[in-house]
């Protein structure tokens, strides 16, 4: 069980750094002036991370049903509070990255205007000594990139960003925890996540990302200077850390709504069968 833990912990944090990650496509697009280009990218970003999960998931589902075996919710409580840990240290290690990442993402946006191909941009990585001159882009973190200030940017987009994070990290973890509060209703907990995420959904959707998308497109023109976009991944990075530590809060109420919420669906399904 532990071995379990240890390797989905793993997978999450490099999940949730990838996650980060898809910030410096913007700046990557801005300083290229291949904005477009420079969300396709961006898109590669999250649709790595996400393709994490397709190990993650079985492994979660596995401590889910290890846990219920022996009846150990106090202690799949603590396993998913390891995991929240892991998505604190992914986004802090992806915030570090971020400059490293810009960098690369404008070289694969130039060698994508190339190739014509983003496959093809991404086999070339693969080569020897491709791969050793990306290793040598990488930029250490400083003390410097936390110089930039927030004066210019909506400070509710910054809230609500730490919200959408909170929220989105909390979702599944509360609802696998409500699946091993009560075994009898964790078919329907396990599919009730959306209960909290459909709150950083509909936040995502119609808060941080428009403004994100404005900022980007204000700075590609020349109406922001680029440190405002610097400004807005290093806030949007320091959001993502708060809101993965507000999730620890956000997890024990989260999976006792659903459990209120999957019972009550079980019972009154029963009373009408």
């Amino acid at each position: 069980m532990t071995a379990y833990l240890a390797v989905a912990a793993v997978l999450y944090l490099f999940a949730q750094a990838l996650q980060m990650g898809t910030g410096a496509a913007r700046l990557a697009g801005v300083r290229s002036k291949r904005v477009a280009t420079g969300l396709t990218l961006f898109n590669l970003f999250a649709t790595s991370s996400r393709m994490l999960n397709l190990i993650y998931a079985p492994l979660m589902g596995a401590l889910i049903d290890i846990s219920r075996h022996l009846g150990d919710v106090s202690g799949f409580e603590r396993d998913l509070r390891v995991i929240i840990a892991a998505a604190t240290l992914g986004s802090i290690l992806g915030g570090a990255l971020t400059p490293t990442f810009a960098v690369l993402l404008q070289r694969g946006i130039a060698s994508f205007e190339r190739s014509g191909s983003l496959v093809g941009s991404i086999a070339r990585l693969a080569r020897p000594t491709t791969f050793a001159s990306a290793l040598a882009e990488f930029r250490s973190p400083r003390a410097a990139m936390l110089r930039y200030s927030p004066a210019g940017l909506p400070k509710a987009f910054l809230f609500w960003n730490v919200i959408v994070m909170a929220f989105w990290v909390a979702g599944p973890l509360s609802a696998f925890y409500a699946g091993v509060i009560d075994a009898k209703v964790t078919g329907t907990a396990l599919l009730l996540s959306g209960l909290i995420t459909g709150v950083a959904t509909v936040t995502l959707t119609l808060v941080v990302d428009p403004t994100a998308a404005v900022i980007t497109d204000q700075a590609a023109l020349g109406m922001r200077p680029e440190s405002d976009i610097k400004a807005m991944l290093l806030y949007l990075v320091l959001g993502a850390i708060a809101g993965t530590l507000l999730a620890q809060l956000v997890l024990w109420p989260a999976a006792h709504l659903i459990v209120i919420v999957a019972r009550f669906l079980v019972n009154h399904g029963l009373q009408h069968g």
